[in-house]
């Protein structure tokens, strides 16, 4: 179809498609032990910009409605996608979308759980020795060649 609005759904779908892929290879690292955290970063930033991607998608087509005198919202795009005979592709986006959200906050709880456990063992770790392991820079303090986190010496 050669309608502008059903060449968006088209990209959108496919646009989610990738975004979806980042987020399965992001679940992956969290499941590694250590997290390899220079990927993660990497992958963090593909997926901020896979995001900003998929946000302009969905102004195109919001704007698409709006100069159609269709609603912006989901009800709007239903009845184009219908006029069109793309109600398909439509469909296949909005599963997408669920998909998408549905994986991003299983990764969410999963950074979550991680950060919850770091935390906890950090905390532990400076009841243990009774004082913080990082300086103030973020950094490691330098202790003595003699010094034990069990008697905090």
């Amino acid at each position: 179809m050669n309608d502008p609005f059903a060449i968006n759904l088209q990209q959108h779908h496919d646009a989610l498609g990738e975004f979806m892929t980042v987020l399965d290879k992001e679940q992956a690292l969290f499941t590694e032990a250590p997290v390899a955290v220079d990927a993660l970063s990497r992958l963090t930033e593909r997926k901020a910009a896979q995001a900003k991607t998929l946000e302009q998608l969905d102004g195109q087509r919001r704007a698409m409605l709006a100069e159609r005198g269709y609603d912006t919202g989901r009800e709007g795009a239903s009845e184009l996608a219908a006029s069109l005979g793309c109600d398909a592709i439509w469909q296949a986006l909005l599963e997408r979308i669920e998909a998408a959200r549905t994986q991003n906050q299983i990764n969410g709880l999963a950074i979550g759980t991680r950060l919850d456990h770091t935390n906890r063992t950090l905390s532990f770790l400076q009841r243990e020795t009774g004082q913080t392991l990082y300086g103030p820079n973020g950094r490691t303090r330098a202790y003595g060649p003699n010094h034990s986190l069990r008697n905090g010496v």
